[in-house]
């Protein structure tokens, strides 16, 4: 993919990449595909404090989960997740080239009750 673009919106993408060579390949990749004066939108799970990594050769393994409206049991892949405080997150997003316009927590309802977000340019 050769296109720039004035925006980037990412949700959700991040905090599912556990290995480091590949969080930083996935932030890499958003800078090089911002226009000059581009900004993009990450949102991760977390609430700035807490870290949390999964074993990434769980990630497709059958899961229970409880559907949440009719409290049914199902089964369902399991993902990789790699939740990390912000320390770390801006570390990550210096170290490939992007600056922090503005940051903060917001929630996305009712599967992220508590998220974290950058603007980067």
């Amino acid at each position: 993919m050769n296109e720039r673009f004035d925006f980037i919106y990412s949700v959700a993408v991040i905090h599912m990449l556990v290995l480091q060579k590949d969080r930083d390949a996935f932030l890499s990749f958003v800078k090089n595909h911002l226009n000059e004066n581009g900004k993009a939108l990450i949102l991760t799970m977390g609430d700035g404090e807490y870290e949390f990594e999964t074993d990434i050769e769980d990630a497709f393994k059958d899961s229970k989960r409880v559907h949440m409206e009719t409290g049914n049991e199902m089964i369902i892949a399991s993902t990789s997740c790699k939740m990390v405080n912000f320390k770390h997150f801006e570390e990550e997003i210096f170290r490939n080239g992007l600056n922090i316009v503005e940051k903060g927590i917001t929630c996305i309802e009712p599967d992220f009750t508590t998220i974290m977000y950058v603007v980067v340019e």
